[in-house]
């Protein structure tokens, strides 16, 4: 008894889809409880996985037609080798999205994967799966399984067949395969924007699996071209360049950002097991400068989003972050630059290994003039940790480079410690033995930033900085805690002034934070950036979605479908003329919105990211 070539590659398509289907009930187990679930429909599910098995098969069947045409030997050893290679094609990325979903809250796409390979980030996967182990596990178990099953269906030999019929079969298999791949009969195949159809966008990612989003976001794929309004009544809502004057002498001070990795606001006044977490930030937030800075907002949801934004006043606007996007060799005007011009000495300070995230390649196109990293930082192999120097001794070493350097400076420094896996040094881990590792590890930054205050606080380096303390996006895995679109931004925007310091701030957004130093130090200069009066829309992209959203109401944009939903924040009775005014806003929003992506988008197309 055998078996034609054409039913055994069926036999193999439906192993994919089994373990599609496998993959999609092991996320929803392990994710369910940090991703929402509601919304999510396994038979909508269903079309992506049948569509990623009908695209796996298409080579499958083309190898089955020219084995059985050219009557091939060792015709199952063939077909067995590129199953197996398909399957690691769905098994790598599945497994790799167990890991990433912790930290984008969105499955992976090409350019991520292009990223880490190419880059010198590889040494950091050490770390990870030394976190995530079970992943290989899991991973190992199911290359195994399918190895298993593959030869129970492989049992069978492959019949023999005369041209015309087996012709006729692949042409019949063929078009099948080609229909359920492109899972649509009308002129778009279904695409990774297809899956936001559920209530919750961010759920969209359970909808879903990863090589189907992987093979659609290999080629990354122009702007789209759309042009929403006429340019006229684009410039009365946005123009990007703004031209600050000075009513007086300009300061200068020097400029000290601190960006805490994973930092949100509701790590802010929490107490565990009696231990406060971050005494030292927390009266910052009670004794601080900026007025809205308990309840700022964060660009975006990965830390490589921060540095374009606070600094180059680039939103987030885009589902390929920024410094991943084919426009990061963009012109840009950096506020380090900035800084430059008007003499300061520029910094950037990172534990990690040069090359790190493109840190280095950001902060050159930002302007930096000097970089440290885990070479200029770390002194003994103690002070290293899982992804670079430990924090306690980038501060050590900040304490001693400062008084060196030249005057006024700029300086940014981006934490590690409170990134998975969450490292401290040993040493320090006994001083607080009720809290969690990631609990310890925001109480022992916060402990580090107290040190490093006293430590300097009668220096005059120190007491002519302006300081800035914020997180580069808020904890990931809490955002299932979240209910509203801005908890999923929220982080502290501290601003410690020096007491001759007489400008004033407000700053509710990071890209509003240097068009806000500028102004309060009287800098006469032209910048780039979509800066956001505090009564402003505030806008963020996820998952396919645009959030545009005000004290009275939140409006959500796909694009896709060209749809708008709106949620309205204060539901009271309204008479027709409150009524009138309402909707009257809610276009006055809609058009805004729209005439800035549309400028966002053709700057970046014709590369005037810059003043």
């Amino acid at each position: 008894m055998n078996q034609s070539a054409f039913t055994y590659v069926s036999k193999v398509s439906g192993l994919f889809l089994l373990f599609l289907f496998l993959f999609h009930a092991q996320s929803f187990i392990l994710k369910g409880s940090t991703l929402p679930l509601e919304g999510i429909s396994l038979q909508y599910a269903l079309r992506f996985d049948v569509s990623m098995t009908a695209y796996l098969s298409l080579p499958l069947l083309a190898l089955a037609f020219l084995i059985t045409l050219l009557k091939v030997k060792r015709d199952m050893i063939l077909l067995k080798t590129l199953a197996i290679l398909e399957f690691l094609f769905i098994l790598i990325p599945e497994s790799w999205d167990l890991i990433y979903l912790n930290y984008a809250a969105k499955r992976a796409t090409f350019d991520v994967y292009a990223f880490y390979i190419s880059g010198q980030d590889q040494d950091q996967f050490l770390s990870l799966f030394g976190r995530f182990w079970h992943v290989l596990v899991f991973a190992l178990s199911y290359l195994l399984l399918f190895y298993f099953l593959l030869n129970r269906v492989s049992r069978l030999p492959l019949r023999k067949s005369k041209p015309i019929p087996t012709s006729i079969s692949f042409l019949i298999y063929g078009c099948f395969a080609f229909i359920l791949a492109r899972n649509s009969f009308g002129p778009k195949p279904l695409g990774v924007a297809d899956a936001l159809v559920v209530k919750d966008p961010i759920a969209a990612q359970l909808t879903l699996n990863s090589p189907f989003v992987v093979l659609k976001t290999v080629q990354n794929k122009a702007l789209p071209p759309t042009r929403f309004l006429p340019e006229n009544i684009e410039k009365q809502y946005v123009n990007p360049h703004l031209n600050l004057s000075s009513r007086g002498q300009e300061a200068r001070y020097n400029l000290m950002f601190i960006i805490v990795e994973s930092l949100g606001n509701k790590q802010l006044f929490q107490t565990v097991h009696g231990c406060r977490l971050t005494p030292f930030m927390d009266s910052l937030a009670n004794h601080q400068e900026n007025r809205l800075g308990s309840h700022g907002l964060a660009e975006g949801k990965t830390s490589i989003e921060c540095l374009p934004a606070m600094f180059a006043g680039i939103p987030s606007l885009l589902e390929t972050p920024y410094i991943l996007s084919n426009f990061s060799t963009n012109q840009l005007t950096g506020f380090p630059r900035v800084c430059n011009e008007k003499g300061y000495a520029t910094y950037f300070v990172h534990g990690a290994t040069r090359g790190s995230m493109r840190f280095d390649a950001m902060a050159n196109a930002l302007g930096f003039q000097e970089q440290w990293y885990r070479n200029e930082l770390a002194s003994r192999p103690s002070d290293l940790g899982s992804w670079g120097v430990h924090d306690h001794a980038v501060f050590k070493q900040l304490s001693k480079k400062i008084p060196k350097i030249k005057q006024p400076f700029m300086m940014t420094v981006f934490t590690l410690s409170t990134h998975e896996p969450y490292d401290i040094p040993i040493s320090l881990k006994r001083n607080y033995p009720k809290l969690s590792k990631e609990e310890r590890s925001y109480r022992f930054i916060d402990d580090q930033l107290r040190l490093f205050f006293s430590k300097n606080s009668r220096k005059s380096w120190f007491k002519n900085t302006v300081f800035v303390i914020t997180g580069d996006h808020t904890p990931v895995h809490l955002d299932n805690a979240q209910y509203q679109i801005s908890d999923y931004y929220s982080v502290p925007i501290l601003v410690s002034i020096p007491n001759e310091f007489k400008g004033s701030l407000a700053v509710r957004e990071q890209q509003d934070l240097v068009p806000a130093l500028c102004s309060a130090m009287q800098w006469k200069t032209e910048l780039y950036s979509y800066y956001n009066p505090k009564d402003a829309d505030v806008i963020r992209y996820l998952n396919g979605i645009f959030y545009i959203w005000n004290d009275a109401y939140e409006l959500q944009f796909n694009e896709a479908t060209k749809t708008w939903r709106i949620r309205l924040k204060k539901l009271k009775k309204a008479s027709d003329t409150d009524k009138k005014v309402l909707y009257l806003n809610i276009e006055a929003t809609k058009a805004k919105f729209l005439s800035l992506l549309q400028r966002f988008r053709r700057d970046l197309r014709l590369n005037k990211t810059h003043r």
